[in-house]
């Protein structure tokens, strides 16, 4: 299989000036990720969906991350391809296509442009800074582009002829539980040009591949994208795939899919599901189908499209699916699964100047079940053993939640509002300090307010407290593998245990210094081991109703990592044991249990600090290897790799603690031997001293 190179830009907007005039673009590059759900996954203001190069700079924003912040991607490239015959001849306009390198401004299959317009957010989340009346989602990514430009500047994009069209797009994205691993997006594809479009297709074209990018041993080049299984569910229209190969450590299982939902067509829903709507309305229903290629010499059946007819018949034609469905299944298992995809919809049949179309699509990640995680795909001869209705489960209930999400409710007349359905309490507000071993959690109860926007109930039934176990960091599971510890309920609901909120009830709401918020609950969880890390959440959940079952806001929604450990030292000038600066593990042993799996993601942990010092550390010859500034009131975990690979953004540190990664200023590992460090207090001069071995 042939290698996929990088581009060598990636998440900030870059800028290219060139002098306007017509069908010419004043291009503006810029990449926009989801950051409200558990999904991570980029957008781009150019008409392609993901991050080529994550592979080989993982730093950065993810491509289609699942969970978020575990390493395990799920896309190369995607990319929208729009088809139609117009006046005489085939025209197909590609915002990506096979290639090895991903989007490259005016090459060949890139033809998708914008005129300088830049993503905006909108949020329904009223103490959103983005909040909109007019949001849709939590997390609304908006902007546009469009087809008709056939230069960039100067740069003529090579071969394009252009439909004429103008697409708008959405992406909508919730922190719900049920939505934790979806977004939707919605493409709204106006015919600008004087000329109809006849048999009009859609086409989703993406290079899904799932694999672990932090994984040590995870491959390069071909060997990288080879290992894919794919396959396709009929009865939900959905083009999924899954690592059918690889021996990826650490590792999740997972599943991602693209599925074309719906769409809006001269007043109905012109979609295979509803087809005696679509039979209603005097139109013959569309065809949702997948088509598959090899990525490198495919042959048959399997051969790359080279050219707009080669593509147009791939959206039209249906692909001989059952002849194949097993070896796209199976044959990642051999190094044979580097399948590129395409979901595609039509036809349309016309598509008159000035006339708008809209197309939704969504795509999701799910974890494979617990009884599927232990499973390492290249050891599995059979594939029925790993990818199975079964594994499936959490991808096909949230393909489900994303098809009842673009059903929403139907309204007093008859009428349907999209994205409208139950919704679970908002989300508590809450706050974590930290004592020697104790994490105190305080949470509001803006929760018991809340009013579901279908039923308008106001159906709030309780609290659940979660907290991951020691590891889950490491092993990429810490979004979704918290345990409930404890949940509070209101009485006489009948729903949960009722027991009250006494034990937790503060006798009078309080609040801490630059917090606004009024804390009304606090419950001390004890007992937590210094170093690791923890992730709590408090989850507010309802009553559900007959159609809908008790629905519960995302763990993710306003969780908090925390490292337990030394507060900051009262008296740093102190010989008193108890207020003595020291070091742990020590002896450090490589590798230490929390380590990650790269000489770069190792951490040992200086303790008993003052609010404000610079530690140093020295060879016994005196030598300096390295110097750490610490300040407790800003100290989050910069200084070590450690933390951006496996902490996410919002961590509470203990204040007395500093972690360092074992190398020095020359990013150079640490040799077998022991060694000296001091501590200066910065607001008193005060020095303490002390050595630690490292073991290998």
């Amino acid at each position: 299989m042939s290698y996929k190179p990088t581009i060598t830009f990636f998440c900030i907007a870059v800028t290219l000036s060139f002098l306007s005039a017509d069908l010419q673009a004043q291009q503006v590059f810029e990449r926009k990720a989801v950051d409200v759900s558990n999904l991570g996954i980029s957008f781009t203001n150019v008409g392609t969906v993901g991050r080529p190069n994550v592979r080989t700079v993982p730093l950065g924003p993810p491509s289609m991350e699942y969970p978020r912040g575990s390493g395990t991607e799920h896309l190369f490239e995607a990319g929208i391809w729009l088809g139609a015959q117009v006046g005489g001849e085939t025209r197909v306009t590609t915002s990506s296509i096979t290639t090895s390198g991903g989007y490259s401004q005016g090459a060949p299959g890139f033809e998708i442009t914008n005129d300088g317009d830049l993503f905006f957010e909108r949020s329904s989340l009223e103490n959103d800074p983005n909040f909109s009346p007019e949001a849709v989602s939590h997390q609304d990514l908006v902007t546009r582009y469009t087809d008709r430009n056939v230069t960039i500047g100067n740069q003529v994009i090579s071969g394009h002829v252009p439909l004429n069209a103008d697409i708008s797009f959405e992406s909508y994205n919730w922190n719900f539980g049920f939505t934790e691993g979806l977004t939707i997006v919605r493409y709204d594809i106006t015919n600008q040009g004087s000329d109809i479009w006849n048999n009009f297709y859609f086409g989703l074209f993406s290079d899904l591949v799932t694999r672990n990018i932090n994984a040590p041993n995870v491959e390069t080049g071909g060997a990288f994208f080879n290992k894919g299984g794919v396959g396709w569910l009929d009865s939900l229209y959905a083009l999924y795939v899954f690592d059918r190969g690889s021996f990826d450590f650490p590792r999740l299982n997972t599943h991602a899919a693209s599925v074309i939902i719906g769409t809006e067509y001269r007043g109905v829903d012109f979609h295979p599901r509803n087809a005696e709507e679509v039979q209603q309305a005097g139109l013959q229903p569309p065809m949702v189908q997948p088509s598959f290629w090899l990525f490198g010499a495919g042959a048959g059946d399997f051969i790359r499209p080279s050219d707009d007819l080669d593509r147009y018949s791939r959206m039209a034609v249906p692909w001989p699916l059952e002849t194949h469905r097993e070896a796209l299944r199976n044959d990642g298992y051999t190094g044979g699964g580097n399948f590129i995809q395409l979901n595609s919809i039509g036809p349309f049949p016309q598509v008159d100047p000035g006339e708008t179309i809209t197309i939704y699509v969504t795509f999701v990640a799910a974890l494979m079940p617990n009884e599927f995680q232990s499973l390492v795909p290249g050891n599995v001869p059979d594939v029925n053993d790993l990818d199975n209705p079964e594994s499936r489960a959490n991808l096909t209930e949230s393909i489900g939640w994303a098809y009842r999400l673009y059903d929403g409710s139907e309204n007093e007349d008859g009428t349907q509002t999209r994205f409208l359905v139950p919704e679970p309490p908002t989300t508590p507000n809450m706050r974590i300090e930290l004592d020697s071993g104790i994490a105190s959690v305080y949470w509001d109860d803006s929760a018991e307010s809340s009013v579901d926007p279908v039923t308008g109930e106001a159906d709030f039934a309780g609290y659940r407290l979660y907290r991951t176990q020691l590891g889950d960091d490491l092993r990429g599971t810490i979004t979704t593998n918290a345990q409930m510890l404890r949940e509070w309920d209101v009485e006489g609901k009948n729903v949960g245990f009722n027991t009250g909120f006494n034990e937790v009830r503060l006798d009078n709401p309080v609040t801490f210094p630059g917090d606004p918020i009024e804390y009304t609950y606090r419950f001390d969880v004890p007992n937590l081991l210094s170093g690791w890390q923890y992730l709590f959440s408090v989850t507010a959940f309802d009553e559900g109703d007959e159609r809908t079952p008790p629905l519960e806001t995302s763990i993710n929604a306003n969780a908090i990592r925390v490292f337990p450990g030394t507060p900051v030292n009262p008296d740093f000038a102190s010989d008193e044991e108890e207020f003595k600066v020291g070091v742990y593990p020590n002896p450090y042993r490589i590798n230490a249990a929390w380590d990650g799996s790269s000489p770069f993601t190792r951490k040992i942990m200086f303790y008993n600090l003052p609010t404000k010092a610079q530690i140093r550390v020295y060879t016994l010859s005196g030598e300096i290897v390295a110097t750490l500034d610490h300040d407790a009131a800003t100290y989050t975990g910069g200084d070590a790799r450690w933390f951006r690979d496996f902490a996410g953004s919002a961590r509470l540190m203990p204040g007395g603690e500093h972690a360092w990664d074992l190398l020095t200023a020359a990013n150079q590992n640490l040799t077998t031997g022991l060694y000296l460090y001091t501590v200066r207090d910065l607001d008193s001069g005060n020095i303490q001293r002390g050595r630690f071995a490292i073991i290998k």
